[in-house]
């Protein structure tokens, strides 16, 4: 659960990267989610999906989150054209939460078949 202590300290992509680790680590959740900090650019991505999310923050410090595709399911990303800006960080957390959310439902679905 969130709360509102967590989002007073998550500043930066960094910050929410040690968040999401973190986060994921607690909830245990049986998913082969990647999530990768590089210079101020997280990218979150799940291996055996085509989509994954690139989160940054410009430089009058709103969160701009994108979808990243790959076309070949390969594990190479490229940026999406489509964007998200936003100032609020609780924004980009529901994002990231619809995002895993959606991966655990997809292969929740794919291991029935």
């Amino acid at each position: 659960m969130l709360r509102p202590e967590d989002v007073e300290k998550i500043l930066t992509t960094h910050d929410l990267s040690a968040f999401l680790k973190e986060m994921l680590k607690r909830e245990d959740l049986d998913l082969n989610i990647d999530i990768d900090y590089e210079s101020g650019e997280l990218f979150i991505n799940c291996k055996g999906f085509s989509n994954g999310l690139s989160i940054i923050v410009d430089t009058f410090g709103v969160w701009v989150i994108r979808e990243s595709i790959s076309e070949k399911n390969d594990g190479i990303f490229t940026q999406g054209k489509k964007s998200h800006h936003t100032e609020n960080t609780v924004t980009v957390i529901r994002a990231v939460a619809r995002w895993f959310r959606d991966i655990e439902e997809s292969s929740r679905n794919s291991k029935k078949r």
